[in-house]
């Protein structure tokens, strides 16, 4: 609690004014006469006025700049004696007394009196009085403050140390101690402290950095052992002035850092004293951490619920550097009070192979979805999904491979999702007839560039209850297959592509008869009789373009394109004779894409609004389709298109420094030795607007006998919002454009009346947001963030994404998937160093709106038909109480 490393190996001698402590009485009987003589000698020298008759200026051993071993034989020959070493006392006077061997070193205005040894140092704002016969070191003054070479400070009234005993007291002490579950504040007398032990009574701790602490503990009697454990017994608890909770006793470990150990046991004041007769008692954490090494560690824990279940909780992590292996694993095995048992588990595990060679594993599995939802005190854990992935990547001279899984079970609605396999191969750019930049012709240096993909995802829906309901399509289990292959041939400007789909989708589980409905009309499907079937349709799709891009001036672009595509379609209830594939009219396409940049300057130059519009044309003529493509894909598919599609983005930026820049440029003369690179200030997005892109058929609407005709049924426009200044703030709106309810589905005039459909905001900020930070800069209260927490920075981006940091936390015995480890590395991270600034909090905010049209009056007043709402708000301190 206190070490006082002020020990001596002997009473000193008076050459204390020098930095030195002389040595053992065994070692002094040593020393020779003559030595004796010398030392004599030199002290007399020392007590001779400045400017005497011999000349002699002393040399100041106090000072640190001064090194008076450098320069004198004598004390660099007690230097080399064992037992010796160097003290630096400061303060304005020093006095010792030959008789009673007392030495007074007298505190100045300012610092008081010190005493540095070994980097552990001593301080009292009045006196430090040093007894040689007793051998005691005793503070005087109002406070006394102590600083060991490493740990807190240590600031009490009075400090009484014996060197011949080796202990010390410690009178109305605090400091700060870390007991493995966080930093309290220690307050209290220690009238016994060593470096084998420490004895304190009447002891206060607390973690609230108040002057009346809300809440605090009184140890009446605590001992605090060299091994690093604290024991307290008559223990109280106060919630300001008022007793709540009496314990008699306590016991905590006070090292830091990865140790085995007993894991502390968690339960709250009701299992102790229970208030109602329908409590059930809790206690969880019962257990063993074992440190194996460096690099492997495991626990194992109990956790009892009178009336619900005993739980064994068990992990075991590892890091294998030389292989650049590392992983944990946990379970958590549940025997319900009732009868059964439950698993859980979850494990994760990254393996660098080789340089081109990389395996990650995550998985989390729970064998009763029912059992989290009723158990798991965890929001996220019963509102969300528990994740499994897996991947592998490959990286070969002549392209890349990657093959990864993964699966989701959601607990809302009992509902698996899974991807088994995801296969991506990409081949590496190929150059073509190579040839040096001044001797290339047009087919030269051409490159050709193809990817391959395959997938296979399978969702498991919970089953229907047919008896009540009549089977619903969309709820059925699926089975769905994706491959494709695509390439690019590009030389220069020139690009020739082609991409190749195919797609099949199965639905399980169908009743008997799903596509013939009675002819009566009446009953449900689930009334006619039949095995289960599965119902399959395949997609083919494949197209070929060529285009040529353009530079027309500055970054206006315009490509020229033409494209052949085709596609086919086979199901169980579309096919053509024989089963086979039904294939489309093949569609010729030809058109044109014109992107371009408009700017705007506001303020000078300081202010830029950028525009930048996308105008795509297309092309295609008239098909003449068989019946049964007419009647398989209808005449959407088949008719001529005639399509504009039009979307924009524009952004609102500004640059930062320009007055620091144009005066830098200013100042500074040409250089001599040529010309000088401008420096370049910061730019900064204000606002940014992300608006979809909108298609027009000119076709259409000619046929269909309204302009607004040309637009897509149920055309939607949303618009992405962000900005540098609110790096949390994400914001989408959606907008449904025209009022369908009037208009008949083959014709007639739609009525343009914009409906905003769906918002959905989130929205994040902490201390350190860009906004306080400016506003601190304008009152002079904070100098320049470094680079790191400025607008942008990393540390920013990651507050963004996990501003509370419940995305990332384990939540311990409230969750039943378990996560061994990630507790342990947030208490490493607790463990480290503050940067010194108290107080931090971050916070959430996120909202989603969804409503439609239908429910709406003849006024025009849609109400809502779903109203989904969430605020999540959550404040931190990650230093301070």
């Amino acid at each position: 609690m206190l070490p006082l490393p002020l020990r001596t190996p002997a009473p000193l001698l008076g050459l204390v004014l020098l930095g030195a402590v002389a040595p053992p009485a065994a070692a002094g009987q040593e020393l020779t006469d003559s030595l004796r003589a010398a030392v004599r000698a030199h002290m007399e020298r020392l007590a001779r006025p400045l400017g005497d008759s011999a000349g002699l200026v002393p040399a100041d051993s106090a000072s640190m700049d001064a090194s008076p071993a450098a320069d004198d034989s004598v004390l660099q020959a007690l230097m080399t004696l064992p037992g010796y070493e160097m003290v630096q006392y400061r303060g304005q006077a020093a006095r010792f007394e030959t008789e009673s061997r007392v030495l007074t070193l007298t505190g100045a205005e300012e610092g008081g009196a010190v005493l540095n040894r070994q980097g552990v140092e001593l301080s009292a704002d009045s006196a430090l009085v040093f007894d040689e016969t007793t051998g005691r070191l005793v503070t005087v003054g109002a406070e006394a403050l102590y600083r060991p070479a490493q740990g807190d400070e240590v600031r009490t009234r009075r400090i009484v140390f014996d060197l011949n005993e080796n202990r010390g007291t410690a009178t109305d002490a605090q400091t700060r101690m870390n007991a493995g579950m966080g930093e309290w504040i220690v307050r209290g007398d220690f009238p016994f402290v060593s470096q084998d032990e420490s004895f304190g009574h009447h002891i206060m701790f607390t973690s609230c950095e108040e002057d009346e602490p809300h809440y605090h503990f009184v140890a009446r009697e605590i001992k605090v052992s060299p091994g690093g454990t604290m024991v307290a017994r008559n223990v109280f608890l106060y919630f300001s002035d008022v007793g709540v909770l009496w314990l008699p006793f306590i016991a905590q470990s006070t090292r830091q850092g990865r140790r085995s150990g007993l894991l502390p046991i968690q339960f709250s004041v009701n299992d102790i004293v229970r208030a109602s007769g329908s409590y059930s008692r809790r206690i969880s954490n019962l257990g063993y951490y074992w440190a194996m090494s460096d690099y492997t560690d495991a626990e194992a824990a109990l956790d009892w619920w009178s009336g619900n279940y005993t739980a064994l909780t068990g992990g075991f992590r590892y890091r294998w550097l030389r292989q650049f292996l590392q992983g944990r694993a946990s379970f958590r095995r549940f025997w319900r009070t009732g009868g059964g048992s439950e698993l859980a588990f979850d494990t994760s595990h990254d393996w660098e192979i080789s340089e081109r060679t990389k395996l990650n594993l995550s998985a989390r599995y729970s064998t009763s979805a029912d059992f989290v939802r009723q158990n798991s005190f965890d929001p996220r854990e019963v509102t969300q999904s528990i994740d499994s992935e897996g991947g592998l990547s490959r990286r070969f001279d002549w392209g890349t491979l990657s093959v990864s899984a993964n699966r989701r079970q959601f607990l809302s609605d009992d509902r698996v999702e899974m991807t088994l396999p995801t296969a991506n191969l990409s081949l590496s750019t190929i150059t073509l007839f190579a040839a040096p930049f001044n001797r290339a012709r047009f087919y030269n240096n051409m490159t050709l560039s193809a990817s391959g993909r395959f997938s296979r995802s399978i969702r498991d829906q919970p089953d229907q209850d047919l008896s009540t309901n009549e089977f619903s399509f969309g709820l059925a289990d699926t089975e769905n297959l994706d491959g494709g292959f695509s390439s690019t041939l590009s030389a220069g400007a020139l690009s020739i592509s082609q991409s190749f789909d195919l797609t099949r989708n199965t639905t399980r589980e169908l009743p008997a008869g799903f596509f013939e409905r009675p002819a009566t009309g009446t009953g449900s499907v689930g009334d006619l009789a039949g095995d289960p079937m599965d119902f399959a349709a395949q997609q083919l799709r494949w197209s070929a373009s060529i285009d040529y891009q353009r530079t027309l001036v500055g970054s206006t672009t315009l490509t020229p394109r033409l494209s052949l595509s085709g596609r086919a379609i086979r199901s169980d209830t579309t096919s053509a004779p024989g089963g086979g594939f039904v294939s489309a009219p093949r569609r010729v396409s030809f058109g044109a894409q014109l992107k371009s940049d408009i700017y705007g300057f506001y303020r000078g130059d300081r202010v830029r609004h950028k525009l930048s519009p996308s105008f795509e044309y297309a092309y295609s003529p008239e098909t003449r389709p068989t019946p049964l493509q007419a009647a398989t894909f209808g005449d959407r598919a088949i008719q001529p298109r005639n399509e504009l599609r039009f979307s924009l983005t524009q952004t609102f930026e500004a640059r930062s420094g320009d007055e620091d820049v144009d005066s830098a440029q200013a100042a500074a003369p040409d250089s001599a030795d040529g010309p000088r690179r401008l420096q370049r200030s910061e730019k900064i997005t204000l606002l940014a607007i992300r608006t979809s892109a909108v298609s027009y058929d000119f076709e259409e609407a000619s046929r269909r006998g309204h302009f607004t005709r040309g637009f897509a049924d149920n055309l939607t426009i949303s618009n992405q919002i962000g900005s540098d200044y609110l790096r949390g703030l994400s914001l989408s709106v959606e907008h449904d454009v025209f009022d369908d309810a009037g208009a008949g589905p083959e014709g007639g005039a739609r009525v343009f009346a914009p409906f905003l459909s769906n918002m959905n905001l989130s929205f994040s900020l902490s201390g350190q947001a860009s906004v306080f930070r400016w506003l601190r800069r304008l009152r002079g209260g904070e100098e320049e963030e470094p680079e790191s927490a400025s607008a942008g920075g990393q540390e920013e981006e990651e507050d963004a994404q996990d501003p509370a940091g419940l995305e990332t936390a384990d939540l311990g015995a409230a969750t039943v998937v378990p996560g061994f480890g990630q507790e342990r590395d947030r208490d490493s991270e607790r463990h480290r160093p503050s940067d010194g600034r108290t107080g931090q909090w971050n916070a959430s905010l996120s909202y989603s709106l969804a409503r439609s049209r239908e429910g709406g009056g003849t006024d025009g007043a849609a109400r809502p038909t779903r109203w989904c709402r969430r605020i999540c708000g959550s404040s931190r301190r990650t230093s301070g109480p």
